[in-house]
């Protein structure tokens, strides 16, 4: 029995260190491969939970402020949100657009951060990196180890350069053959088929203190655990 456990809290570490160094690096971003910049900054950003382990121990709040204010510029929640619906999007009105992409988000991000364990370190290796034709798509495969254990992980990440911005963002990790993207698109489209769009959004909407909400309880319990024999 092989057992592994999909890690969101590896997802928001990579993430997290995405956003918060690329600040510092963007006019050297096209001169960087995505997998080296996607190394470096998974390793510098872990330095940095760790170096904040007591205060996120004490204050979840802190890790979840944290994704929120660094989260949005560099992934790409608008072309997920998009891709989650699939062919509901144009099916359904501007308003309701905008309040699905903003619960969306804020989900995304809640369900990420509260996986994290502060007691646990990683080390990343990229092991591959493979573009489109036309460049602007990117697929950079690695490798995470758990430091303290022999537990060890195969992530995908997949990444797009923004047309206006010309940075990229990431749209979907993949941690052993398991897609967030796919994930959230499969719980929602079962969540639509039995009560219907609005029903969706309404239970996306309600607030982190109140009850739990079955689309991300559905992605927990189906996706961040899973035993392969």
């Amino acid at each position: 029995m092989n057992n592994y456990r999909f890690l969101p809290h590896v997802f928001v570490a990579v993430l997290l260190s995405w956003v918060v160094s690329l600040a510092g690096v963007v006019q050297a971003a096209d001169e960087v491969a995505p997998g080296t910049l996607v190394e470096n900054l998974f390793n510098e950003m872990n330095e940095k939970l760790q170096a904040d382990k007591e205060i996120i121990e004490a204050d979840r709040g802190h890790l979840l402020a944290l994704g929120n204010d660094v989260l949005g510029p560099y992934v790409a929640f608008d072309k997920m949100a998009k891709k989650v619906l699939g062919k509901h999007w144009k099916k359904i009105t501007k308003d309701q657009q905008a309040r699905y992409t903003k619960a969306f988000k804020e989900r995304v991000s809640l369900a990420m951060v509260s996986q994290y364990d502060p007691s646990k370190s990683y080390a990343l290796k990229v092991t591959g990196e493979r573009r489109n034709k036309k460049g602007n798509l990117v697929l950079v495969k690695s490798s995470v180890k758990e430091l303290s254990g022999a537990s060890s992980y195969l992530i995908d990440y997949k990444l797009y350069q923004n047309k206006k911005t010309q940075q990229w963002q990431v749209y979907d990790v993949i941690v052993e053959g398991i897609s967030v993207l796919q994930s959230f698109k499969s719980a929602s489209a079962e969540e639509i088929k039995k009560n219907g769009i609005e029903k969706l959004i309404e239970q996306l909407e309600v607030s982190p203190e109140g009850k739990s909400v079955k689309v991300t309880d559905d992605i927990v319990a189906n996706v961040v655990v899973k035993d392969a024999e």
